[in-house]
């Protein structure tokens, strides 16, 4: 496929664009309202400092978050994330690094660490401790 897109700014509106392939694309301060991603593949993507709201994530997979590796191989510390009001229902997360993370306000019911039910942590530390 030729590239039929030139450089500068665009305003795309109610337009069927699927199937469109974008490589090695700025779109730095881009801005998209009411857009259809489903079915889309991100690969090597750089989402620092963006914003996303009023999102459908069901059937997500995030996979390799973190900084690319410096000149020395090692990746620089990844800036914090902020999830506010998710659903993570019968979500998993496998080979993470929670390091520092805090939970806050979250329905934990069900909750797992390991196979061990968090809740029972959380009892047990709260029976110990006062």
């Amino acid at each position: 496929m030729k590239p039929t897109i030139t450089s500068g700014k665009h305003f795309a509106n109610h337009c069927k664009m699927t199937g469109s392939r974008f490589e090695d694309v700025c779109l730095g301060d881009a801005e998209f309202d009411n857009v259809s991603l489903a079915g889309a593949k991100f690969h090597n993507i750089n989402f620092s400092n963006a914003i996303i709201t009023a999102e459908n994530f069901g059937g997500v997979t995030f996979k390799h978050i973190g900084s690319a590796p410096d000149e020395t191989g090692n990746p620089p510390p990844q800036k914090p994330v902020l999830f506010t009001e998710a659903d993570f229902n019968s979500s998993k997360f496998e080979n993470v690094n929670l390091t520092n993370v805090e939970i806050n306000n979250c329905n934990i019911e069900g909750l797992k660490i390991d196979g061990i039910p968090v809740s029972d942590l959380i009892s047990e530390y709260r029976q110990k401790n006062g």
